[in-house]
C-alpha cells in the first residue's frame, strides 16, 4: 500500500464540509504542514464529531504574504475576510494547499479508527499515516484516481502501484 502517500488533516467540520462540496479549493494554515502533490489528505473532524468521512488530493502547496494570498485566492478559500485576517494575524506567510479533487468516504468514528488503526491520536496539525494502519478500498481508489489524474495531467511523474487485499 502507498500509505506514504496518505495524511490525516484536523479540521473543523464547517470547512471539510465545504472541501468536500467543492465550494472551498484551498487548505490554509499558517506553516508548512508537510502536503506534497498527490497526497490523499483524510479530513480529520475535529470534536465534536471525531470523525474522517471525508479528504481530497493535495495539489501544489504555495507559500505568499497574506494579503497576496488574499487577493489571488478569495474566491476559493471559502472564508470571509474577516476570519482571515484574525487567523493571519502576525504572520508573515500564508501556506495554502490546492485542492485536486476532494471525495466523501463512508464515516469512521474516532472510536472506531482506534480500534482498526491501534495507536491513532487525533492530529493537532497532521500526521503520516502509518504502515501498519488499516486503509479502506475507498481511500486506496480515490487516491489511486487523484494520482492518475494528476499523472496523465503530466504533474506527476511517479507511478503509483497499489496493493490491494480484499
Amino acid at each position: 500500500m502507498q500509505d506514504k502517500h496518505i495524511k490525516a488533516l484536523s479540521i473543523k467540520q464547517v470547512y471539510a464540509e465545504r472541501i468536500i462540496a467543492g465550494t472551498k479549493k484551498i487548505e490554509l494554515r499558517k506553516r508548512p504542514i508537510g502536503m506534497e502533490l498527490g497526497d490523499l489528505v483524510l479530513l480529520y473532524e475535529t470534536t465534536p464529531d471525531s470523525v474522517i468521512k471525508g479528504g481530497f488530493i493535495a495539489d501544489k502547496t504555495i507559500s505568499l504574504s497574506p494579503s497576496k494570498m488574499w487577493n489571488q485566492y478569495r474566491q476559493i478559500m471559502g472564508v470571509d475576510k474577516e476570519f482571515y485576517d484574525i487567523y493571519f494575524e502576525n504572520c508573515e506567510f500564508a501556506y495554502g494547499t490546492l485542492i485536486h479533487q476532494s471525495f466523501s468516504f463512508t464515516a469512521l468514528s474516532l472510536k472506531q479508527i482506534q480500534k482498526l488503526c491501534p495507536g491513532f491520536v487525533p492530529p493537532q496539525a497532521t500526521i503520516n499515516w502509518r504502515e501498519d494502519w488499516y486503509v479502506p478500498v475507498e481511500w486506496l481508489d480515490a487516491l489511486h484516481k487523484g494520482r492518475n489524474e494528476l499523472m496523465q495531467e503530466e504533474r506527476l511523474g511517479e507511478q503509483l502501484n497499489l496493493l490491494i487485499s480484499y
